[in-house]
This record gives C-alpha cells, sequence and structure tokens, in this order.
C-alpha cells in the first residue's frame, strides 16, 4: 500500500508545484517517474524510459515547427490583416470577426495559444481605437482560440487524441474538437451578449467613425510576398493529404516543416527556439508519470480518489467542476489532460458504468473553459496587449475565468449527463 500512496503523492505533488511554482512541472514528473519506477515498480531505468511517449513528441515538435515557420515569416499575420476587412467599419463586428479568425487559425494547427498569440496584438489595438469594451475583445478571441483548441490538427488535439488512444478512445479527435467548439461559441456567445455587443451592432457609426475605422483596419493589411504564398500552399496542401489520405499528420507536418526550411521562407533558428519546449517537457514528463502510477497501482488509489466527489450521475460534473479548478492555476494541456484522461476507464468501472468518451470530453471541456483566465497564457496575452484600464481588465478576465469552473461543470452535466451527447450516433 506505500507505493501507491507514494505515486499518487508524487502526482499530487507534481500538480501543486505546477500551480504555484516556476519550475517545470514535467521535469519533476520524470524524476518522481524514475524513482518511482526503479524503487517502488523494480523496473530497469531502460522499462522506465519506455514510458517515454516519444511518437507523441515527434507528432507535437513537427506541427509546431510547421506553424512556426508560418508565424515567424507573417504569413499568418497578413492572412489575419485581410480577415479583419469583414468588419466592414462596423465596431460590432470587430469581436465576432476576431472570434472567427481565431477559431480558423487555430483549426488549421496554430491552436490556441498560436492564434491569440497572433491575433491579440492586433485585436487589443484596434478594439482600443473603435471603442469596442476590451474585456469583450479579449474575451471573444479568447475563447476563439480556445473553441479550436483541441483540433486534431493542433499540439493539444494531438495531446488529447494520444492520452484517448491510450485508453482505448481511437478516432475521437474531429469529435473532441466539435464539442470543444460547441462549447466555448455557446459562452462566447452568452458573454457577447452579456457584455455589450448587442449594443455596439445596433450602434450605426458616423462617417467619421466609419472612416477612421477603415483607416484603422487598412494599417494592419499588408501584402502577399513569394514566402507567404509558397507557405500557404504547403499549409493547404498539408490539409488536404490529412484530411484526404489516411496519413500520420506528424510524419506530413514535418515533411512540409523541412520543405519549408529548404525553401528559406523564414529563419529557421528563430522558428526553433519559438516551439514551445516547456509544454512539450510537461506533457511528455506527466504522461511518463501517469504509466509508472499505472504499474504501481497508483492510478486504482487516485481514481479513488475522485470517485468519492461523484457518482455515475454526476460524473461529468464532478470532472468539469475538478478539472476546470485545476487549469485556472496549471497548464490544460501539460497537466490537467495528462492527469485526468488515463484514470477515466477505472473510474467508469467503479462507478458501475457510464461512457467513456462523455467523460472524456467532460476533462477536455472543463479544463479549456477557464483559459479566459489571466492566470493562463490566453488572458495573460490579452492583458499584456490591451490599453487602457488593465487592472479593470485583469479583474473582468479573472472573474470570468473563474466563473467558468463553475459553468463548465453545469454545461458537462447538461451535455454529457443529462443530453447524452458524449459519444456519436
Amino acid at each position: 500500500m506505500l507505493i501507491p500512496l507514494l505515486s499518487v503523492a508524487a502526482l499530487l505533488c507534481a500538480i501543486v508545484l505546477s500551480m504555484w511554482s516556476r519550475l517545470n512541472v514535467g521535469l519533476l514528473a520524470l524524476v518522481f517517474a524514475y524513482g518511482l519506477g526503479v524503487l517502488g515498480a523494480k523496473m530497469t531505468l531502460r522499462q522506465v524510459m519506455a514510458g517515454f511517449p516519444v511518437p507523441l513528441l515527434l507528432t507535437v515538435l513537427a506541427l509546431t515547427l510547421l506553424f512556426g515557420h508560418a508565424q515567424s515569416n507573417g504569413t499568418l499575420g497578413r492572412v489575419a490583416g485581410y480577415a479583419v476587412q469583414l468588419a466592414r467599419g462596423r465596431p460590432g463586428l470587430l469581436p465576432v470577426v476576431f472570434f472567427g479568425l481565431a477559431v480558423s487559425l487555430g483549426t488549421v494547427g496554430a491552436g490556441n495559444i498560436g492564434a491569440v498569440a497572433m491575433l491579440a496584438p492586433v485585436a487589443m489595438a484596434v478594439a482600443y481605437e473603435a471603442g469596442v469594451p476590451p474585456f469583450l475583445m479579449a474575451l471573444l478571441v479568447a475563447c476563439g482560440g480556445n473553441a479550436a483548441s483541441l483540433s486534431p490538427l493542433a499540439p493539444t488535439g494531438v495531446i488529447a487524441v494520444d492520452l484517448m488512444t491510450r485508453i482505448g478512445l481511437h478516432g475521437y479527435g474531429w469529435w473532441n474538437y466539435l464539442h470543444c467548439l460547441l462549447a466555448h461559441t455557446t459562452v462566447a456567445l452568452g458573454g457577447f451578449v452579456l457584455f455589450g455587443g448587442l449594443q455596439l451592432l445596433r450602434h450605426k457609426p458616423t462617417e467619421e467613425e466609419s472612416a477612421r475605422l477603415a483607416r484603422l483596419l487598412q494599417s494592419h493589411r499588408q501584402p502577399l510576398q513569394a514566402r507567404h504564398v509558397v507557405t500557404l500552399v504547403v499549409l493547404l496542401l498539408v490539409l488536404l493529404v490529412v484530411s484526404i489520405g489516411k496519413v500520420e499528420i506528424g510524419a506530413v507536418a514535418l515533411l512540409a516543416a523541412v520543405l519549408l526550411s529548404i525553401l528559406r521562407v523564414s529563419s529557421e533558428e528563430e522558428v526553433l527556439r519559438s516551439l514551445p519546449w516547456g509544454t512539450i517537457l510537461m506533457v511528455c514528463g506527466m504522461t511518463c508519470l501517469m504509466g509508472i502510477l499505472e504499474r504501481t497501482g497508483g492510478i486504482d488509489l487516485f481514481t479513488w480518489l475522485i470517485e468519492k466527489m461523484s457518482t455515475r450521475r454526476t460524473a461529468p460534473a464532478a470532472i468539469g467542476l475538478a478539472t476546470g479548478l485545476l487549469s485556472a492555476y496549471s497548464s490544460s494541456s501539460g497537466v490537467v489532460l495528462p492527469a485526468f484522461l488515463p484514470i477515466l476507464p477505472k473510474l467508469t468501472q467503479k462507478l458501475g458504468g457510464g461512457d467513456l468518451v462523455a467523460l472524456a470530453n467532460s476533462v477536455n471541456v472543463g479544463a479549456h473553459l477557464v483559459d479566459v483566465s489571466p492566470l493562463s497564457t490566453l488572458g495573460a496575452i490579452c492583458l499584456a496587449n490591451a490599453q487602457g484600464d488593465t487592472k479593470k481588465l485583469s479583474q473582468q478576465l479573472l472573474g470570468w475565468g473563474m466563473a467558468m469552473a463553475f459553468v463548465g461543470a453545469l454545461y458537462c452535466q447538461l451535455v454529457f449527463g443529462y443530453l447524452h451527447l458524449g459519444s456519436p450516433g
């Protein structure tokens, strides 16, 4: 009983430190994995190393490298500059346009952090000049990025698919994405209505306001050069190949990234420096630790702890709340998903049954709805690019993020618990 207790203590320690410390929890998780594996499970170092998720590492690296080229050379920024012209001089349409743009860029591979990092500087500056409430703009940009976070073409989506495949859930990549898209679109629409979006839509700007907004949007429109066209063509080919053929996305993304490096459409050194090594290390370290927990019996004990918080009927709400509260202070993709998705099969057994896909999506949705908080990367990016009263904006983002932990629990219980929309068909 001592070894399972120590393994759960190691997991909880890693989670707590991820919330309050600057230490990369992936490093700590790897140390715990080695210690528990060798001393507790009597494994060799080579056996412990075999649990390191190399395929996941290579796939995430390939995708982030590919879209790192597109971001570094300004291709995606130019696409964004053209897309915001869709607002057509109407301030009320700006948050909606940026929401749709964040969803689109995130879906095709930029992911939630990449899309928001790319759009927030333009979006928050345009909001200030056009008289759009900064909270409304930050909310829709962050929700748009999060709505696409589980795209199978984006890093977090790849992580979720890999973790779900490990527990026997194969081929749910786009299903995860649709549930995430639905949840964040719903809360974004609610925020738009609650915080002045409808009034902005009804407001008819004067000729002077329209002309000023048109000049502002035009200033963000830059011409496409040869390297941007080449990058767009390569990205479209990747999307086409992955959509039509049953090809491993990591291999296609790596081939495309190497091709862009050969064509020198951007600085390879700059792209490599911009890779999210910290997040990649967190995911791999936590995944390795969860593998050791399974070998030492720690999974059973951790599952028992979660089981005490819920019943078969209330499991979606309990999981949505727990993952939301943890994700408000730690990484969704690097800590929460690797900690909770592996325990779901045994949790359903202990609860006497349940929809495993629904519980997996409760984890996915609950963990990401809170990521508008300034304590999360997305909220922090929007806050850093805001102008005016940033203290008020920080309080608004924090209040919204904390509230989303409870909204997420209610949403998961309604959609997955009562309406039984967890599994397709």
